[in-house]
Formats: structure tokens, C-alpha cells, sequence
């Protein structure tokens, strides 16, 4: 058990390290919102290969081909970092959030809340349409396969909204959006509810996920706040699956939804703050 703990520790800081590097580098990029999208695209598609792949490993191999599957795509990440970007340096930018001072606490508290409440509680997705929404295993694995796939609607209908509306009107759809999907999902008990809303509940996070990078990664050429941003998502993910356990062995799952919807909407008050005041390409068109 301590090997497995240290081994967990040790793959964590090192995901956090990573991640953090990686959002950093997208700021460096000409067309960094791009990127940003295109990123959290591509790398929702290899984690569906993943999710797909490596049990498939293990039932032909047995545990360590699993294991192997993932140092084999560790040592590929390992060798592309070397092509990132080096950030600029920093220089005063056209509102005193950006130009490469650090973001506010409040932001990276924010971007960890939601981060813990959306992935970090997706990891009982499953308990929750098996034991609340009753549905089989193999009815729940088909959902969350649909959902996986569907979340990456998210990342082009945001940018299109984006464009049309500003993106602080589109955080606030996709953010209300996000809050009552976890509510239904948790607390519906409900099958074709909670199918919905699940599917629902991915594409707003993917969404979220783009707009949020794509907006730091734009006002901050130096990469502080992208880093930030990415450390706080690592963060949060990393933290969310012990609080909604025993949350939701504690009070039930109606509570869990309430609390997941409620803590949400609380979280995306200093994230909306903060965007709202730097100045972002996407918002020009609110002029």
C-alpha cells in the first residue's frame, strides 16, 4: 500500500508538472485559442483511445501490459515536450491582470473548485447511474462512451458562441449549464434523466475547459496564468473523487447534486470576475 501511495504521489506531482508546462506553452503560440481548443480536443480523443485501450491490454496481457501501455504514452509526451514553445518574456499588457504578473489567488481557486466538482466527481459517474439511476454496468459503460464522445461538441459550439455573444456571456451558459447536469445526474434517479444529463454535463465541461484555457493563454503571453490554470485543473481533479465519495456516502446522492450544482455556481463567480476583466479578443465583438 505505501508503494502504491508514493508510486500515486510521484505520477501526480509529475501529471501537475506536465499539465502545468504544457498550458504554458499554448500561450507562447500566434493563435493560442486555437491551440487551446485544439489541445483539449485532441486530448480528450487520446484518452477515449486510452479508456478504450488499455483494459484490452490487460485482458491480453495481464496488469503490467496496462501499466506499459501508459509509460509507452508518458515516454511519447516526454519526448514532444521538447517541441513546446519557450514562453515570452513578460511586459505590461493592455490591463493590469495580464502582462505576466501572477493571477489572483482567487482565480486559481476558483479553476480548482470547478475543476474538483466536474472531473473530480465524474469518477462516480458510474456509481451513480448504477446504484441511483438503476441501470446495469453495461448500460452505464455505453452512456459514459457516448458522453466521452459527445463532449467534444463542446469545444467547437463554445468557440462558435464565443464569437457570437463574448465569452463571458458563453462561460455563464455553459457554467448554468454544467450546474443543473450535475444536479440531474446525481439526484434524478431517473435512467433517461440521468443519461441526458450526463452527456450534457461532459460537453459543458469541455466547453468550459477551452473557453477558460483560451482566455488565459490570449491576455498572457509569458504563460504564468496558463500554468496556473493548468496546475489548479490537476489540482482539483486530483482532490474531487475523495470529496465526492465520502460526500456522497455520507448524505446520499440528491446532497451530492445539490452541493456539486451549488458549489459550481459559487466557484464560477471569481473565474467570471477575473475574465471579465482582462481584455480578450473574443469579447470585441460586445463593443
Amino acid at each position: 500500500m505505501a508503494v502504491l501511495l508514493a508510486a500515486n504521489a510521484v505520477a501526480g506531482a509529475g501529471l501537475g508538472a506536465a499539465f502545468a508546462a504544457s498550458a504554458a506553452g499554448l500561450a507562447a503560440l500566434r493563435d493560442s485559442e486555437r491551440a487551446a481548443a485544439t489541445t483539449v480536443f485532441g486530448s480528450t480523443v487520446v484518452l477515449a483511445l486510452l479508456l478504450a485501450g488499455v483494459p484490452q491490454a490487460d485482458h491480453r496481457g495481464g496488469a503490467a501490459a496496462g501499466f506499459a501501455v501508459l509509460a509507452g504514452c508518458c515516454a511519447a509526451a516526454w519526448w514532444l515536450m521538447r517541441y513546446l514553445p519557450d514562453g515570452q518574456r513578460p511586459h505590461p499588457g493592455p490591463h493590469p491582470s495580464a502582462g505576466g504578473q501572477a493571477p489572483p489567488w482567487w482565480f486559481i481557486a476558483s479553476v480548482a473548485v470547478l475543476a474538483a466538482t466536474d472531473q473530480g466527481a465524474w469518477s462516480y459517474a458510474g456509481v451513480l447511474g448504477e446504484r441511483h439511476a438503476g441501470l446495469s454496468a453495461g448500460a452505464v459503460s455505453v452512456i459514459l462512451a457516448v458522453a466521452g464522445a459527445a463532449a467534444l461538441v463542446g469545444v467547437p459550439v463554445s468557440a462558435a458562441v464565443a464569437r457570437r455573444l463574448g465569452r463571458v456571456p458563453t462561460l455563464v451558459l455553459v457554467i448554468a449549464a454544467d450546474a443543473v447536469a450535475k444536479l440531474l445526474a446525481a439526484a434524478s434517479g431517473f435512467d433517461p434523466l440521468y443519461a441526458a444529463a450526463t452527456v450534457v454535463w461532459q460537453i459543458c465541461y469541455l466547453a468550459l475547459l477551452a473557453q477558460m484555457l483560451g482566455a488565459v493563454a490570449a491576455v498572457d503571453r509569458s504563460g504564468r496564468w496558463a500554468a496556473a490554470a493548468g496546475g489548479a485543473l490537476a489540482v482539483g481533479t486530483g482532490l474531487g473523487p475523495a470529496m465526492t465519495g465520502w460526500l456522497l456516502d455520507t448524505a446520499g446522492a440528491p446532497v451530492l447534486g445539490g452541493t456539486l450544482a451549488a458549489v459550481t455556481v459559487v466557484a464560477a463567480a471569481p473565474l467570471l470576475r477575473t475574465v471579465r476583466g482582462l481584455a480578450l479578443p473574443a469579447d470585441s465583438t460586445d463593443a
